[in-house]
C-alpha cells in the first residue's frame, strides 16, 4: 500500500489519488491538516490509522511512503473565522513533530519514495554552490546591518509565509542601497535573459518548459498563478543541458525537483531547485502523463530516498 502524507490543499495529491484508483494501486492518504477527521494509534514501531470513510492503513501493509505538501505552515489556521492563538500554534507544532515521526519511520524501513521530506530541505546557499559546477548562477547576498552602494538587484524571499495583510513577498527589482538595513534580505544579481523556464525532474527523467511570453516588466511569474497568463510551453533545451540537470540532481541526491531558470541570454541562468515543487499546472489534463509518471516513479524501487 502507498501511504501519502499530504494536506487538503494539495491539488496534485488529489490527482495522484485518482491515478492510483484508476490503476488499482492500493493507497491511503493522510492529510495532516485534517488530523481530527482521522483516528491514529501508534504503539512502539507499529501504527494504524483510519480515515473519515472508514478505510484503514496498518504500518505492516505499507510498501511505499510519499511526503508531498504535508508539513503545516505555522501561520495556517484550521478555522479562518478564528483569530490565531497560542493553543493553535502548539497544536500545529505537535502535528509537525508527528510528521517527523512518520518521516523517521519511513527512513528506517527504506519506504520513502521520490520526494525528500520537507524537514530535509536544501538551503539556497548550498544548492547554488553545487549548481555552479553545472550552470551559470547569478551572484547573491544574504545581508542586514550593512549599508550597500546603489545598484539594481533582485530581492527574493527565503520563505513563502504571508504578511499580516495576507500578501506574499515575490521577487522584485530594487536598489540595494534603499533596502532597510535593519531587516534581513536575500538579493541576487539580475540574471541575463528575458524568459522564465522551469525543469521538472522525476527520478531521472527531465521535462523542460518555458513561459509562453517574455518577461517584460514581470519579475516573478508566480503572480500569474490562477490566471490565464500563467501559460507554459515545451522548451527544447538540448541533450547537454538535460544531462547537466541529471548530474546536478544526482549530486544533490534528489529523486525529484522543479528547477527554475532564466533563459534568452548566452546561457541558462540557474535560480533554484525546489525538492517539493508543484507540477500540476504543467500537466496535460488529457491523461495526466506527468502524474502517471510520478506514480510510476513511486512504484520504482530506484526512487527510494535515503536520509
Amino acid at each position: 500500500m502507498i501511504f501519502l502524507l499530504s494536506s487538503k490543499i494539495s491539488g496534485s495529491s488529489n490527482m495522484l489519488m485518482e491515478v492510483f484508483a484508476e490503476r488499482k494501486l492500493p493507497a491511503f492518504r493522510f492529510n495532516l491538516d485534517m488530523f481530527d477527521n482521522y483516528s491514529l494509534n501508534w504503539n512502539k514501531d507499529e501504527f494504524e490509522i483510519s480515515d473519515p470513510a472508514g478505510r484503514h492503513c496498518r504500518s505492516s501493509e505499507i510498501t511505499a511512503m510519499v511526503f508531498y505538501k504535508g508539513l503545516i505552515p505555522m501561520w495556517q489556521s484550521f478555522d479562518n473565522r478564528q483569530e490565531y492563538h497560542a493553543e493553535k500554534d502548539w497544536l500545529i507544532s505537535w502535528l509537525n513533530r508527528l510528521y517527523d515521526c512518520f518521516m523517521c519511520y519511513g527512513a528506517e524501513h527504506n519506504l520513502i519514495r521520490l520526494w525528500r521530506p520537507h524537514g530535509f530541505g536544501y538551503a539556497k546557499t548550498w544548492q547554488m554552490k553545487v549548481a555552479e559546477k553545472y550552470f551559470h548562477v547569478p551572484d547573491f547576498k544574504l545581508h542586514w546591518g550593512f549599508s550597500l552602494p546603489s545598484k539594481p538587484v533582485i530581492a527574493k524571499p527565503l520563505t513563502q509565509r504571508p504578511f499580516s495583510n495576507g500578501e506574499m513577498a515575490y521577487a522584485k527589482i530594487v536598489d540595494q542601497a534603499a533596502l532597510d538595513p535593519s531587516w534581513p534580505w536575500f538579493t541576487q544579481e539580475i540574471a541575463e535573459g528575458n524568459r522564465d523556464a522551469t525543469v521538472l525532474y522525476i527520478n531521472g527523467n527531465v521535462h523542460c518548459y518555458q513561459f509562453a511570453t517574455p518577461r517584460g516588466s514581470l519579475t516573478d511569474w508566480r503572480v500569474t498563478q490562477g490566471t490565464p497568463d500563467n501559460r507554459w510551453i515545451p522548451w527544447s533545451a538540448g541533450r547537454d543541458f538535460e544531462r547537466k540537470i541529471d548530474l546536478y540532481m544526482r549530486d544533490l541526491k534528489l529523486k525529484y525537483g522543479r528547477l527554475d531558470f532564466i533563459i534568452g541570454g548566452s546561457e541558462p541562468q540557474f535560480l533554484e531547485v525546489n525538492p517539493e515543487g508543484q507540477f500540476g499546472w504543467l500537466d496535460d489534463e488529457d491523461g495526466l502523463p506527468l502524474h502517471n509518471e510520478v506514480a510510476d516513479a513511486i512504484l520504482d524501487p530506484t526512487s527510494v530516498v535515503t536520509l
